[in-house]
């Protein structure tokens, strides 16, 4: 986990304090239409506006608890692996891949 991008470092920075909700992730840069696809879920999102309601929605609601693993960056990718727990003591492993746009801003996300 070191030897890291500004936009590697950004997530990295997100996912150890996710517990800040939509206001911390909002500080990783992203284009203005940002997709994040949750297959388990159906969602298929994009944009700021529709990731906070959905995702971040989604996330209180459960009141999820997000612990990063290990964090890797390869490329235009940064992978982080997660263990996630909900409010009624269910656990997740989830791996999420950010795919960023080459100038440092994140323009799709996969959790999977």
């Amino acid at each position: 986990m070191s030897n890291m991008s500004e936009i590697g470092e950004a997530i990295r920075y997100y996912k150890l304090h996710a517990d800040g909700g939509y206001a911390e992730w909002s500080k990783v840069p992203c284009t203005d239409d940002y997709k994040m696809h949750v297959p388990s879920m159906g969602f298929n999102t994009v944009g700021p506006v529709e990731n906070e309601k959905v995702i971040f929605g989604w996330l209180t609601e459960i009141g999820a608890q997000q612990e990063l693993v290990d964090i890797v960056e390869f490329g235009t990718y940064v992978t982080c692996y997660l263990k996630i727990s909900d409010k009624d003591g269910g656990m997740l492993d989830v791996v999420e891949v950010f795919k960023t746009d080459g100038s440092g801003k994140v323009e799709e996300i996969w959790a999977l």
